[in-house]
């Protein structure tokens, strides 16, 4: 009795590190869409749209299940790789001309 209660918790977690790598990957395929300009998100009456690269809609009630089926059903698509142009995100440089000498 003792191993099936350990096995159904190692099963238990393997579940929940599965959901939550899966999460992990839905949410940065929408960071990555967004952050490129890809995707189209609007607010409907009754839920919301979601629209990316102008081909794939898909609308849900729930803003989190619009996201995940639109990544769902992108997936799917059979598509050209598409190479994501991330923006480098720098600090201004400060030059030791700007900053006050104190001696």
């Amino acid at each position: 009795m003792v191993t099936q209660a350990h096995n159904l918790e190692v099963a238990r977690l393997s579940a929940a590190a599965r959901a939550n790598a899966d999460d992990a990957r839905v949410w940065r395929w929408y960071a990555d869409l967004m952050e490129d300009d890809r995707v189209r998100v609007t607010r409907l009456r009754h839920g919301w749209q979601i629209t990316v690269d102008g081909r794939c809609t898909v609308e849900d009630e729930s803003f989190d299940c619009a996201v995940r089926r639109a990544a769902q059903a992108w997936s799917g698509i059979a598509q050209a790789q598409v190479k994501l142009n991330r923006r480098r995100k720098s600090a201004a440089k400060v030059t030791a001309s700007l900053l006050p000498q104190f001696w």
